[in-house]
């Protein structure tokens, strides 16, 4: 019973380490929404470091239908106040922005 124990926690460790990516010393493409503009491209980069460990490169991962479908809003509040066993904080201010904007922009595709 307790090794079933452990290895339950252990798998759920992992599974939540995959999910936090990047460390906050990496760099990241972060040149628009300072200007109030949406930066795509870094969004995408956002996504591949820090989500896509979880989601999939297909944004079908972690539940039923994955973050298709999901409105630019829902994408933003997910990815700044956290969702289910997603931590909050992933990225905050204009990356939150242009990663929000991807998500919704691939996943309606």
């Amino acid at each position: 019973m307790k090794k079933i124990l452990i290895a339950i926690l252990l798998g759920t460790s992992l599974v939540l380490a995959a999910c936090g990516g990047n460390s906050e010393n990496e760099p990241v493409n972060s040149q628009a929404s300072s200007n109030g503009s949406i930066d795509l491209a870094n969004g995408e980069e956002i996504y591949q470091q820090k989500c896509s460990g979880c989601h999939g490169g297909d944004l079908t991962g972690a539940g039923a239908s994955g973050v298709r479908n999901l409105t630019y809003e829902e994408v933003l509040d997910a990815v700044v106040n956290g969702a289910g066993s997603m931590p909050a904080g992933l990225a905050t201010g204009s990356d939150a922005e242009d990663v929000s904007a991807w998500v919704e922009k691939i996943g309606n595709e």
